[in-house]
């Protein structure tokens, strides 16, 4: 006789329809998770549209949509009362960037009886400092694990104290390697696309258009570089409450036709390969997902010194401090000058993925014994 193998509920927070880290996150873990044994349900802010709706097509069980909590507080915690009585999760999976975002989880201690809330920080800094270490205590007296995705990540979410308790568990933001190796054939199709020719530097950036991801100062830097070299292409992909603004700045300043703005792509693995660099000039971060992305398709990279060294998987990475735009000019420059497509294909990126934990299998594996560990 089979023995039927009780399902785990499980609902994630953190998911909406931004293209983000976070997104890409949830999405590569709701793909490669385990079906059999998991019960997947997402709590969101509105409804999942776009690229990220067809993301998560069809591994998922249920969506709730609940109200901004700040905002609408009272309808919003009537709403999180209603999801939480009438489905008994066993685990609560929180993705934050922020600890006042814990507040979504706190009727569910009340509501569920023995539910476990799992804390994943996914940020290292935010502009909301005062709201966030407001409710800090009360997310790491209330969390059942606590997670992040760097040591960075951990100490602005936790705090220091706990990250030296080794009370946080560290998960890579993993990705599927093989859909980012680097391809010549795509990368000559997309350059077609993009009407650049052969010899053209295409330096790229992928990120929503936000303050964090600070693409004023990215002008700037592009600036500079055109007056000492006009032969730079640059390459933004993502949508965002900025992008207009972005666009707009471009012109005034007399550099827009040196540059391709898209949308955010569904395939962006592909957008990857016609890239000769990638630059990340970003206030804060966790850990960037694309800065993994992009090394695994062989490119090499400039972050901006607020950025974790932890995110240097491939020792292709250089860091530069924000301000100093010569030496970002200086660095894109050399990194032209040494460049070479077949510096692209070394077969030690994928090792290096895997022993520096970012094969997405096992890191989601993690994820699962995690929460075994948890539920009785």
């Amino acid at each position: 006789m089979e023995v039927k193998i009780k399902m785990k509920k499980v609902l994630i927070l953190g998911y909406s329809s931004m293209i983000g880290g976070v997104e890409t996150y949830i999405a590569n873990l709701l793909k490669y998770i385990d079906k059999k044994k998991f019960t997947v349900d997402l709590l969101v802010q509105d409804d999942i549209t776009g690229i990220n709706a067809e993301r998560i097509k069809n591994n998922y069980n249920k969506i709730f949509i609940v109200e901004n909590l700040k905002r609408h507080p009272f309808k919003a915690y009537r709403t999180l009362v209603k999801i939480y009585k009438e489905n008994n999760y066993d685990v609560i999976y929180m993705c934050l960037s922020t600890a006042s975002s814990f507040l979504y989880a706190l009727p569910a201690k009340k509501y569920i009886q023995d539910v476990k809330i799992v804390v994943h920080s996914h940020n290292g800094s935010d502009k909301k400092i005062f709201q966030h270490l407001l409710f800090r205590g009360t997310l790491n007296k209330m969390a059942d694990k606590k997670l992040a995705c760097s040591k960075l990540a951990a100490e602005w979410m936790y705090g220091k104290k706990e990250l030296k308790k080794d009370k946080v568990v560290l998960i890579n933001n993993a990705i599927e390697s093989d859909m980012f190796l680097f391809n010549k054939n795509i990368r000559k199709k997309i350059r077609e696309d993009l009407k650049l020719n052969d010899n053209q530097f295409l330096i790229g950036h992928v990120g929503r258009f936000n303050e964090q991801k600070n693409h004023t100062e990215l002008l700037d830097i592009f600036f500079e570089l055109l007056k000492k070299d006009k032969s730079f292409k640059l390459l933004l992909i993502g949508d965002g409450e900025l992008k207009n603004q972005i666009i707009s700045k471009s012109k005034e300043i007399g550099i827009f036709d040196k540059i391709i703005f898209l949308e955010a792509k569904k395939n962006i693995y592909d957008y990857y390969q016609a890239m000769d660099l990638f630059i990340m000039p970003s206030i804060f971060e966790g850990l960037p997902i694309v800065g993994i992305e992009a090394q695994t398709s062989g490119l090499k990279c400039i972050f901006s010194k607020n950025i974790t060294e932890e995110s240097n998987i491939t020792g292709n990475v250089s860091f530069v401090e924000l301000e100093n735009h010569n030496e970002w000019c200086n660095q894109i420059i050399e990194k032209r000058n040494n460049y070479t497509i077949s510096g692209r294909t070394d077969n030690k990126i994928i090792k290096s993925l895997i022993e520096s934990g970012y094969d997405l299998k096992n890191e989601t594996k993690k994820i699962e014994n995690i929460f075994d560990s948890l539920i009785n």
